[in-house]
């Protein structure tokens, strides 16, 4: 679960089949802008695909309800898409016991006037080739926020009740992006909406900001990757490469085939690079090597005086 040393009594988890999913510590956490403005905390989480989460907030007796007679909300969001908030009271947390309540998915009114709830579910991004201008800026815009889970809070004071018409963003659908517009951002998964739930309609309240606040008291960010773009990311270690001790002998054998069959390559390669010239005679010269002395020639004078070379065929 995300806490965090500055405002504690705030715990919020991100969890499959009720099991929190394992965190992983952002090392880019403190060169964000929220880090420098908001106590923040950002983790990494492994997702799978089409498992459904839900986002759990916990409230405890150690949250400091000092401050005039306020109530938290926790805001959260989604792929950048609003969900929902959370009003938390000082009367939820009495007699040392925590509050908790577990965010499933949006809830909507249907057609035939009940509530339905459809469930988040894990689904993984698929790339398309496509360089239209249009078409990557659009989808640059859809997958700045993807892959993130947030969780603001608020100290707020409670107004009323009003009427509660639902979450906007209730349709579900393949997430396709041009490939050019998640390039080198780390994008895995976003999430779509799953099975429905029927429910009965929330209860829905006004709220009006603090003077003295001039933002969340704080920002909880889960960035939820595969495990491969985890990997990539270096946020969880590559496998190690395994030693040649911890080899099978079927490795090994492997191993030794795929040498000897570089080694046989190089040899046909340093071949090919050593060309020979044959004379018609039968003798072979090796253009690599250092060529060959010559027969030596003596010089004679011929009876009308001319001067021509002699060459001795008795010499090796």
């Amino acid at each position: 679960m995300a806490i965090h040393d500055d405002v504690p009594g705030l715990e919020v988890t991100v969890r499959c089949n009720e099991e929190p999913l394992h965190e992983l510590e952002d090392p880019n956490a403190h060169d964000s802008n929220d880090a420098a403005t908001y106590p923040s905390i950002t983790k990494y989480i492994e997702c799978v695909d089409d498992a459904e989460f839900d986002v759990t907030i916990e409230v405890s007796s150690d949250y400091q309800w000092g401050y005039r007679n306020h109530v938290l909300v926790a805001y959260i969001y989604v792929d950048g898409k609003y969900i929902r908030g959370v009003i938390i009271s000082s009367q939820d947390t009495c007699y040392g016991r925590p509050f908790n309540y577990c965010v499933k998915g949006p809830e909507f009114p249907s057609s035939t006037d009940s509530w339905v709830l459809r469930k988040f579910k894990f689904t993984a991004v698929k790339t398309v080739d496509d360089t239209q201008k249009e078409r990557v800026e659009r989808d640059m815009k859809v997958a700045k926020d993807l892959g993130l889970i947030e969780i603001k809070f608020y100290r707020k004071i409670l107004c009323g009740s009003i009427t509660y018409n639902g979450a906007s963003h209730t349709k579900s659908g393949a997430l396709e992006l041009a490939e050019k517009s998640i390039k080198g951002g780390g994008i895995s998964h976003g999430t779509s909406y799953g099975r429905r739930e029927t429910i009965k309609k929330p209860k829905a309240y006004d709220v009006s900001s603090i003077a003295e606040d001039a933002g969340p008291i704080l920002i909880m960010k889960f960035l939820y990757r595969s495990r491969d773009a985890l990997k990539r990311e270096l946020i969880i270690p590559r496998s190690p490469s395994p030693t040649f001790e911890n080899l099978t002998p079927a490795e090994r054998d492997r191993l030794a085939r795929e040498r000897l069959d570089e080694l046989r390559e190089m040899k046909i390669k340093r071949e090919n690079l050593n060309p020979t010239i044959k004379r018609e005679f039968g003798e072979t010269i090796d253009l690599t090597e250092v060529a060959p002395e010559l027969p030596s020639m003596k010089k004679t004078r011929l009876k009308d005086g001319r001067q021509v070379d002699l060459i001795d065929l008795t010499e090796n």
